[in-house]
């Protein structure tokens, strides 16, 4: 159950929705939901108006908006992709969040193939770049001051918010393996499925501490839960040709000079600036010790003059009293 908590807890908050607002919607139970799934694997090839035409004959007395929002819903849980109608929204938006609008008149397969084909990025690689082996997103939280924000829409994945300082990633990795055993009801490919399981056992290490120790802290323990699933930690960059942008990125963010004094401190990958920086530290350190200590060298000199009169005072009387 642990392996299944994160894509469990998406299917309740969802199916919540269906229960506060079911007249919104015509499937009002999973049974419903279920059915329509299975409609619109049938029928990928079919443009959505033959869809919507089927449905609207098991769902007699509910209207057109209504079976369209929950053919929404059911796609948002099934490929966990927002494919919202220009009026109608099912689940949450949030800015500058990537969806897609399914024209009545082209099948599922021809909407899902152009817009993940544009991810490719070349068939051969023109260099042989390898990744540092630190290169993590726990690393890149912890020292860098990365931000993290967690996505059920796999269209979301990898997407990296300077401004913001802050990096999308989508967190149903159970969701990719489903899939990936499931390839032939499937509209997205396959090899981008496995790249995305890769890009996450890329920044989420099996076996790292700091990486446990961050997604348990961020209430992802089940994408640690399920391993790095027979897959090796590709670390070579031309092994990545739908993400490889996204990735380069990250690197470059990874790689950029020090954002924080905790980077200074503890990265010491750039042997200059870490040395310089402790180098600092010392010198400061130094130099207030000196001027703690000054005042107290001033007073033991004082008290040190004071005792010195005092034993030529007292010498002087010995003598006249000789």
């Amino acid at each position: 159950a642990s392996t299944h908590s994160g894509y469990l807890d998406f299917l309740a908050c969802e199916l919540e929705r269906v229960q506060h607002h079911g007249v919104l919607f015509a499937a009002q139970d999973f049974a419903g939901t279920f059915a329509i799934i299975q409609t619109i694997r049938d029928g990928r090839d079919k443009p959505l108006s033959d869809i919507l035409h089927q449905l609207s004959l098991h769902f007699l007395n509910f209207d057109p908006p209504t079976i369209r929002r929950s053919l929404e819903l059911s796609l948002r849980l099934w490929l966990t992709i927002s494919i919202p109608s220009s009026d109608i929204h099912v689940g949450p938006v949030f800015a500058g969040e990537r969806s897609i609008e399914w024209d009545a008149n082209i099948s599922l397969d021809t909407l899902l193939r152009p817009y993940f084909i544009s991810y490719e990025r070349l068939d051969t690689p023109t260099s042989h770049i390898k990744i540092d082996p630190a290169f993590t997103v726990a690393y890149l939280v912890n020292t860098c001051g990365l931000r993290l924000r967690w996505t059920d829409n796999i269209a979301e994945h990898l997407k990296l918010d300077l401004g913001r300082v802050s990096l999308t990633v989508y967190r149903h990795k159970i969701c990719l393996i489903y899939h990936l055993n499931d390839q032939q009801s499937f509209p997205i490919s396959g090899d981008l499925l496995e790249e995305m399981l890769d890009t996450v056992n890329l920044l989420f290490p099996f076996g790292d501490a700091a990486t446990k120790q961050l997604l348990s802290k961020e209430g992802q323990r089940s994408m640690y839960s399920l391993g790095s699933c027979n897959r090796s930690r590709k670390i070579e960059l031309n092994r990545y040709r739908y993400f490889r942008e996204e990735l380069e990125h990250l690197i470059d963010f990874f790689q950029g000079s020090p954002r924080t004094w905790k980077q200074l401190a503890f990265d010491r990958r750039n042997k200059l600036e870490w040395s310089a920086f402790w180098v600092g530290v010392m010198g400061t350190i130094l130099a207030l010790v000196s001027l703690i200590s000054l005042p107290c060298t001033i007073i033991q000199t004082i008290y040190s003059i004071k005792a010195y009169n005092l034993a030529v005072a007292q010498e002087r009387n010995g003598l006249g009293a000789g």
